[in-house]
């Protein structure tokens, strides 16, 4: 069976009898069917498993079918007009069956009329048959043009759809003597229902006993005692809906009247709608609130909720829950996995799975035993006693070293081991997060072996990330260990004497390190020469404390005896003028900064540092500045003295709902300020300008604001350009181009506001779609990463409007 295709179909068919498994114990499910099978199995759906031999006796006028071993099925279907020869008295029983030749028997076995219908006599019978099949619903699920041999797993799959249709009653009327079609009657009741009792029942599995699924929500109810642990079941299809199939009867209305016996002898996947997944930690609360970024849909009042295959149950005791916000606290993480599920096509969820699962690490070789003719396993670090292999999912392949997320759901343990990235981080922010190659990844909530080296994480090496589900870090691991040479910036040197009996000179230097912190030191050595005082003369191998350079760069190391040993940094740049966040050059000079760039930054004898251009202030005014230059100009670390520091912040994109404004007077500095309505990141909110006439009309600008006033906006919209073409796969393709560049990429963490009637929705890459012109244009703006080489966004602004 794990070639078929359509398992549940084919399940079906072996229950009911109607179709049986090879002698080998296999289903060929890609072989063909030939026309006298096909008889067969239509008068199985007709009839029910009935012997070939009551059939002999029909007379007709087939001359090639004396022989053949479905003589009796043949002749059964040929005088109930379900099949035809080919005017000379032949049917061609071992010749495949085509997809429109088994569509027509099928459609008469409904209660089509073949004549009337056209699928005989009509030089358009195959078109005819074929809208037919669809519309009956004959051919969901099934491959192949009409001319295809049907092969058997297609056999299953069309016979199963015809089971489940209604038969038809042909309705004829008269015009001047003619008989005519004039429509076709539901009968109001199914093939398979008027053959067998055929009644299909649905459920939704909450555990697993014995082997045998547990079964609620059992529909209908009447057949609850008969399927209920009665049908294996494996642990992962906990908290999904099931189907199975009883004979049973129903009163006039529909509705079931009585079950007596059970058909299936195995579960099938029943209609399991996964809405959405949830891993970042959102609450349900913030799940179910449509005006929350993390909304996928409601929950329906009497929804089953799952804790690791295990239903939530609610109340006081002490392994319940209060609620579900209590549900949520307890058991959602940033991590876990939170699906929400429909069963029954309505939109809202009726089933809640959270999958809370653990982080632990391979310590050493797995290992496998036999005892008692039962294969065992052990797994060094994850599972620590021999346990049965049944009992554990995942082990293969797993080596020393590796990580790996764990779970236990029904009594099976499952091991998975984690997904990776790996790269150097380009910057790191005070929500745990790391930035590498354009994407952020958050830290896991999951408990085990979690991430507690975040401090370590530099932006030189190159580090691997374990992640979890929801890409979010369990562990962090340094690949490469490149050399860190201690940089540090001379503040002051004095050479020092002493007085007394161990009267001494040396000399002295205040160091500021890259971290921030200062320290004075005894200098010894400047590039291998000893340091003398100013007033001596030097000798060979020695150099005057005047030539160690006050606010320049040297590396340093500490000697046994606690001095220290100078090397100057040759590869450096003088830089000046101004530096403006997020800009990467210095407005003179030549060196670059990036976010891997380390600024010390001296206000007035205030150290600040900071990492990355995009974390300093919104404008620093220079005097004076050292930079180190590495690999293509880029400084590693620059020092600054400082006359001015401007900490506005720069904003992305501003979008202005209304060129109307309010006023508000500062009584203090004699201003009027003009109060805008916009929308900020996502946010409905003000921002103030000293000008009335900055917007000039509603829409996307780029502006910069000190302290919620605007200081500086360009004169006109920003760039757009109209409609998206394709967006899948991390790429966004335009349908023409923004400012020379038609295509850009994105991450999982880019952040989509689509502006609609001047209201914002706030998403994720998931939002990212082809336009859909037929209904409305869309102008798209996109903010790019900074520094990105590859057309890399951080966020995509769409402006939608009705065609």
């Amino acid at each position: 069976m794990d070639k078929v295709t359509n398992k549940e179909a084919v399940s079906v068919m072996v229950d009911l009898g109607i179709i049986e498994g090879k002698p080998d114990g296999s289903f060929a499910p890609t072989e063909g069917v030939d026309r006298a099978t096909m008889a067969k199995l239509i008068t199985y759906v007709l009839m029910g498993d009935v012997d070939a031999s009551i059939f002999e006796g029909t007379t007709t006028d087939l001359t090639d079918i004396d022989t053949n071993r479905a003589e009796g099925y043949i002749k059964y279907c040929y005088a109930n007009g379900i099949i035809s020869g080919d005017g000379q008295g032949h049917f061609f029983p071992t010749q495949g069956v085509t997809v429109v030749q088994a569509a027509k028997m099928l459609l008469v076995a409904l209660g089509y009329d073949a004549d009337a219908s056209g699928y005989q006599s009509s030089s358009l019978w195959s078109v005819n048959i074929m809208k037919d099949a669809q519309t009956a619903g004959l051919l969901d699920g099934v491959d192949g043009t009409a001319t295809d041999t049907l092969t058997r797993d297609g056999a299953a799959q069309m016979i199963f759809n015809a089971l489940f249709a209604n038969t038809v009653t042909t309705e004829f009327q008269y015009d001047m003597g003619v008989q005519y079609l004039s429509k076709y009657v539901d009968d109001g009741t199914t093939l398979g229902y008027q053959t067998y009792g055929l009644i299909e029942v649905t459920a939704t599995v909450t555990g697993i006993s014995s082997g045998n699924a547990t079964l609620s929500n059992v529909v209908p109810s009447a057949a609850a005692s008969l399927v209920n642990e009665k049908l294996a079941g494996t642990p992962d299809m906990i908290g999904t809906s099931v189907v199975a199939y009883v004979k049973g009867t129903l009163n006039a209305d529909g509705t079931v009247k009585s079950v007596s016996s059970l058909y299936s002898t195995s579960l099938s996947a029943g209609d399991t709608d996964v809405l959405g997944t949830s891993t970042n930690g959102a609450t349900i609360a913030n799940l179910t609130t449509k005006t929350n970024a993390n909304y996928i849909s409601t929950i329906d009042e009497d929804a089953t909720y799952f804790v690791n295959g295990v239903v939530a149950v609610f109340g006081a005791g002490d392994d319940e829950y209060d609620d579900t916000a209590d549900l949520s606290s307890k058991e959602i993480v940033r991590g876990s996995v939170v699906e929400f599920i429909d069963t029954d096509a309505d939109g809202d969820a009726d089933i809640v799975k959270i999958t809370k699962k653990t982080v632990d690490e391979v310590t050493g070789d797995v290992r496998t035993r036999t005892s008692d003719d039962v294969l065992q396993v052990l797994v060094p670090g994850v599972i620590t006693s021999w346990t049965d292999a049944d009992e554990v999912s995942g082990y293969e392949g797993l080596a020393d070293g590796d990580m790996v997320l764990k779970v236990e759901i029904g009594g099976v343990t499952y091991l998975e081991k984690c997904d990776t990235v790996e790269g150097v981080v380009t910057s790191k922010n005070s929500t745990g997060s790391v930035t590498v190659d354009g994407s952020n990844y958050y830290p896991s909530g999951l408990s085990g072996k979690t991430y507690s080296n975040y401090d370590d994480v530099d932006y030189v090496n190159t580090w691997i990330f374990y992640l979890d589900n929801g890409a979010n870090i369990v562990a962090a691991e340094q690949v490469t260990a490149e050399d860190s040479d201690n940089y540090a910036v001379i503040l002051e040197t004095a050479w020092v004497s002493t007085g007394g009996v161990s009267a001494t000179s040396y000399a002295e230097a205040l160091l500021l390190h890259t971290d921030g912190t200062s320290e004075i030191v005894t200098l010894d050595e400047l590039d291998g020469n000893t340091i003398v005082a100013n007033t001596a003369t030097p000798g060979d191998d020695e150099t005057k404390l005047e030539t160690v350079a006050v606010g320049a760069f040297y590396t340093y190391s500490a000697n046994s005896d606690g001095t220290y040993d100078l090397e100057s940094v040759t590869d450096t740049a003088t830089v000046s003028g101004t530096i403006t966040s997020g800009v990467a050059k210095f407005s003179e000079g030549t060196a670059l900064g990036n976010s891997n760039t380390v600024f010390l930054v001296n206000n007035d004898g205030t150290y600040t540092v900071y990492t990355g251009i995009s974390n300093l202030p919104s404008s620093i005014t220079l005097t004076s500045g050292t930079a180190v230059q590495k690999t293509g100009g880029i400084a590693s670390y620059v020092y600054m003295n400082v006359s001015d520091v401007s900490d506005s912040s720069d904003l992305n994109l501003v979008y202005v709902t209304s060129t109307s404004y309010s006023t508000r007077y500062d009584s203090s500095t004699k201003t009027t300020y003009y109060v805008y309505d916009v929308i900020i990141d996502g946010e409905e909110t003000t921002i103030e300008a000293a000008r009335n006439d900055i917007f000039s009309a509603t829409g996307l600008y780029d502006c910069k604001l000190d302290d919620g006033v605007v200081v500086k906006t360009g004169t006109s919209l920003v760039d757009t350009a109209t409609n998206i073409s394709t967006a899948s796969g991390g790429v966004l393709v335009l349908a023409e181009k923004l400012n020379g560049e038609d295509t850009f990429i994105y991450g999982s963490d880019v952040v989509v506001y689509i502006f609609e009637d001047d209201a914002v929705t706030v998403g994720d890459a998931s939002d990212l779609a082809a336009t859909d012109t037929d209904a409305y244009t869309e102008e798209v703006a996109v903010v790019l990463v900074s520094n990105t080489t590859n057309n890399q966004v951080s966020a995509v602004y769409i402006i939608r409007a009705d065609v």
